[in-house]
């Protein structure tokens, strides 16, 4: 095997391992041998009828690699699609509340200042002099009728 055979290896155990065709590196890498040697095979060695079917073994695979590759690649677009949908839509819907926001504003701005009316000042009533309500003076009342100052009995 040479340099050129393992680096195709690698590289071919590396893309089914990123496409999930294999679960785990040795797997990955034992199929990659296999598609390798089906290819670098020896023609004269192998009876004309197996390899035809080596060959269309190895077609098949190709195809049904490139076809989950297709169908992996549509089913990200499909995402990508729904993600950008979603994203537009909530750009359209935040730009509309931005422009109802800057139409209020505009509104408030233009609105007409409503002038206070001033207050009229209140009635003042003249009241009447009345004994309950404290207007007395000190000379009306007597000291020693508020305090009693005898004995208790």
């Amino acid at each position: 095997m040479n340099i050129a055979d393992v680096q195709k290896m690698n590289a071919l155990a590396s893309e089914l391992r990123k496409n999930h065709f294999a679960g785990s590196s040795v797997d990955a890498f034992q199929q990659a041998q296999d598609i390798v040697n089906v290819r670098n095979e020896p023609h004269s060695s192998v009876q004309p009828r197996e390899n035809s079917s080596v060959d269309d073994r190895a077609a098949l695979f190709e195809k049904r690699f490139q076809l989950i590759l297709d169908m992996n690649n549509k089913k990200y677009e499909q995402e990508f699609a729904l993600f950008r949908s979603a994203l537009n839509q909530l750009a359209g819907e935040l730009s509309a509340v931005r422009g109802e926001l800057e139409k209020a504003r505009a509104q408030l701005n233009e609105a007409p200042k409503v002038q206070k009316e001033v207050q009229q000042p209140l009635k003042t009533e003249v009241k009447e002099a009345h004994p309950r309500q404290g207007n007395f003076t000190s000379s009306d009342v007597d000291i020693k009728k508020m305090f009693y100052f005898g004995t208790k009995k």
